[in-house]
């Protein structure tokens, strides 16, 4: 689209007037030396002295002086860093360099300045006593690992690290006893001498022993391969005895040894400084805080942004209520200002979306917002928008996640990152094929899907390359070069690469579209900078369920730095910040199985601040927010005698994927491998009311969750009649669609009108809101108290509906997952 409709009328886009992927002014003025600093940043990316005096029209001296304690001199660079960059990151290795440069240079004042800045900011060092080693770390000399094996076999071992392969060899000149017996284990095919075992203990894997048995099948007994329980516990064991003799040999060292070794660790890992963003300085040209209705950004606001603006990016960690919406709004509008990004995008929800644009707009009323409708990104109009992003100079373009999702990526960022991810997967199947036997089957199945799908995605985008149009639109070309993505966890299922096939909780390594959309954007934004983040992530459960979204995190902003670390996969991470232990619970059919999982971080100071340098995090109590005191009430409902019923006959088809025990067809081959996903979908539909499942076979029980529900509610209908007091109900499951048939919305709303005579008008479902309209009048009508109940999953009414001035309970049927 080469023109805009301003009224109705065609004007030329703004590409006519002036290019719209940069800044062409040159910033002539600043009113102070913090606004000249920032200018300065943006301009050189470093702080320039004499340009700075040359904004503000005073002398270098000046400058450095209102600067003080703000600015640093660096002499490696021979200039100025600000605070925030200079005393962050490896502050022992910045002191020592400068050291070596007062050497020479005695007498020179800033630099020594700069050298007692840093000595006040190093951290304690971590003493050896206090250090969690794990076996494999990466960051161990190999030469140590030689030494603790040829310790602890007896004889001499050399042990190799292939870097490209993450992936650690091991052999000795000569075998012993120790080798072939004390830690060997033998199963029904071969034997694991200790060398085999070592090597499983310093990738912290574990052997896929199996075993040939007869089972029937079919009618007839036939010879079936199985995993050997046994064999598997005895090898577990006594790789748990090598990985626990590690530390252990450590501590018998010499004095000397250890020191060196913590040392090591200190320089490498406990080197780090978390900046202080102080950010009230900021005076936020253009915010209309008399449209906003308040007085001033709170502190918290302002150092979120400061942060935001120095860092080019980050992640806002702010609890509910704490106002990432003005952070998210005023940051850019911010960047587009000082010249700090040139079209950044804003994306939300899209239950939320729409109240992120009016903020943007009543914070900023004179902006210059792109907030296209629902009906412009249908098939016919998606085009004209792309072209309108592209060709005009927006201080904002603001969309939803599924918006987003339809820009087109560009094809070079995705053959460049999909190749780089083939590349890792062949290089694990290399290894995988060396090892033969010691890896399960599934690991290698899991392994060669994962390149069949990544090869046909590169031949999806190769025919994408050559069958491009000249004018075809992507997101490369529309010249985004920041994203605020709000309530980002939406994103966390990135896909990475693991040999932990059997570890629980790790989520899918394959992953989501969505995520690797986001990741295309993001390298594409990254490129573009030369550095790390490009994009700002917001969220109050930025880490929820697995341990494996805190590596995505840093695989999505901090790639360089991953890099530098040596961390090329989650496997490498995770030998460095978390224990993996091996269990025995009870499954779900009752059973003892053998569950590996990661429990706990370990190194968690060390962790934190490589989170922390890029995160402000703030509680409701950090921000000073006044919340009422949360009364939670768990209700243990005993199951009625047809849950009873069907529970035994659950457990029975996870045992056996006897599917006609649940009243359906046999399983096909593919529903066999989903038997316990299938088995999870019906324990869920279950537990929240039988008539989930079959609303003809299964009848209403007066201890159901919906008859509980619905006297609960009543309950707190009458209590708080006086004061119209209003309740929100949560369920994701049974949500209400209409003309869909029995849901458990419907039910209770019938239950309070028939059983409670509570009118039917007064209870409301989220899903009858179609249109904006509609939803800003159903939430009116609930902090006006005329509508008293109001059902909604947690998608559409946990975010952006703020209706809870009159709240009194909260209901929630189920879990969200």
């Amino acid at each position: 689209s080469l023109e805009r409709y301003i009224d109705g009328k065609a004007r030329k886009a703004d590409i006519f007037e002036r290019p719209v992927a940069f800044n062409p002014d040159e910033i002539t003025h600043a009113d102070d030396a913090s606004e000249a600093l920032v200018a300065s940043l943006n301009k050189y990316g470093r702080v320039e002295p004499h340009y700075m005096a040359s904004l503000t029209g005073t002398t270098v001296e000046g400058i450095l002086g209102e600067l003080k304690g703000r600015i640093y001199y660096n002499p490696e660079t021979d200039g100025y860093e600000v605070a925030d960059k200079f005393i962050a990151g490896n502050v022992i290795g910045k002191a020592e360099r400068i050291e070596a440069f007062l050497r020479e240079n005695p007498d020179h004042a800033p630099a020594r300045e700069s050298l007692e800045a840093l000595r006040e900011a190093t951290p304690k060092p971590i003493a050896f006593d206090d250090l969690d080693f794990n076996l494999g770390e990466r960051w161990i000399p190999k030469g140590v690992y030689e030494r603790f094996a040829s310790s602890l076999f007896d004889t001499e071992v050399k042990i190799t690290f292939a870097s490209n392969l993450d992936e650690y060899g091991v052999k000795a000149e000569t075998t012993n006893v120790k080798i072939t017996e004390q830690y060997a284990v033998s199963a029904q095919t071969r034997k694991y001498n200790g060398l085999h075992l070592l090597k499983h203990a310093l990738q912290n894997t574990s052997p896929d022993i199996t075993k040939t048995v007869l089972k029937w099948v079919d009618g007839e007994r036939r010879e079936v391969k199985v995993r050997d329980g046994e064999a598997i516990q005895l090898a577990n064991s006594k790789i748990d005895e090598i990985r626990g003799a590690f530390p252990e040999w450590l501590r018998e060292q010499s004095s000397d040894f250890k020191d060196r070794l913590t040392d090591l660790y200190n320089r490498t890992f406990n080197c780090y400084v978390r900046p202080k963003y102080d950010g009230t300085h900021q005076e936020f040209p253009d915010l209309d805080l008399k449209g906003l209705g308040i007085d001033k950004l709170y502190d918290s606001q302002k150092d979120a942004i400061w942060m935001d603006k120095l860092l080019g990016g980050g992640i806002i960690d702010h609890e509910v209520g704490g106002g990432k919406t003005l952070i998210m709004c005023c940051g850019a509008y911010e960047k587009k200002r000082l010249g700090l990004a040139n079209k950044p995008m804003i994306i939300g929800l899209k239950a939320n979306i729409h109240e992120i644009a009016r903020t943007f707009c009543t914070a900023y009323p004179m902006a210059k917002v792109l907030y296209p409708g629902k009906e412009d990104f249908t098939p016919r109009k998606r085009e004209r928008i792309f072209r309108e992003i592209r060709n005009n100079d927006w201080d904002a373009v603001i969309l939803s996640h599924e918006q987003f999702g339809m820009i087109p990526q560009s094809p070079e960022i995705q053959q460049e990152i999909l190749q780089a991810e083939l590349d890792c997967v062949e290089e694990n199947l290399e290894v995988l094929k060396a090892q033969g036997r010691d890896v399960s089957r599934a690991m290698m199945k899991g392994c060669q899907k994962r390149k069949a799908n990544l090869e046909a995605k590169l031949q999806k985008v190769a025919h994408a390359l050559e069958t491009r149009k000249d004018d075809a639109v992507d997101f490369r070309l529309m010249g985004i070069d920041h994203l605020y993505v709000d309530e980002s966890h939406k994103f966390k299922n990135l896909t990475f690469t693991t040999r932990h096939d059997r570890v629980a909780g790790l989520g899918n390594p394959e992953g989501s579209q969505r995520a690797l959309n986001m990741l295309f954007a993001l390298r594409t934004i990254q490129q573009r900078t030369g550095r790390d983040l490009g994009a700002t992530f917001l969220s109050g459960t930025t880490i929820s369920n697995s341990l494996t979204e805190l590596y995505l995190l840093f695989k999505y902003l901090r790639p360089k730095e991953l890099e530098r670390q040596n961390i090329r996969t989650f496997d490498a991470w995770a030998a460095i910040f978390a224990k993996k232990t091996i269990d025995y619970e009870f499954s779900v059919t009752n059973e003892v199985v053998q569950k590996e999982r990661f429990r706990y971080f370990i190194k968690v100071p060390e962790l934190a601040m490589f989170y922390s340098e890029i995160t402000d995090y703030r509680s409701a109590e950090d921000i000073g927010i006044d919340r009422p005191q949360k009364n939670e009430i768990l209700h243990n409902i005993p199951p009625t005698p047809q849950q009873t019923e069907f529970i035994e006959r659950l457990v029975q088809f996870a045992k056996s994927g006897d599917a006609t025990l649940l009243g359906r067809l046999p399983l096909s081959e593919r529903e066999e491998k989903a038997k316990m996903l299938i088995a999870t979908d019906y324990a869920r539909k279950m537990s929240l009311d039988m008539r989930m499942i079959d609303p003809e076979l299964y009848s209403d029980h007066v201890d159901n969750k919906a008859s509980h529900c619905a006297r609960m509610i009543a309950g707190y209908y009458r209590r708080f009649e006086a004061y119209k007091g209003t309740q929100f109900v949560f369920s994701d499951l049974g949500t209400y669609k209409p003309g869909a048939g029995w849901n458990v919305y419907s039910e209770i709303r019938r239950k309070l009108a028939e059983d409670y005579g509570i009118p039917q008008s007064e209870v409301r479902f989220i899903q009858e809101a179609t249109s904006e309209k509609a939803r800003k009048e159903m939430i009116a009508g609930m902090n006006a108290g005329k509508i008293r109940v109001l059902f909604g999953s947690t998608e559409m009414l946990g975010t952006g509906v703020n209706a809870q001035k009159r709240c009194v309970a909260i209901h929630h049927l189920d879990c969200p997952w």
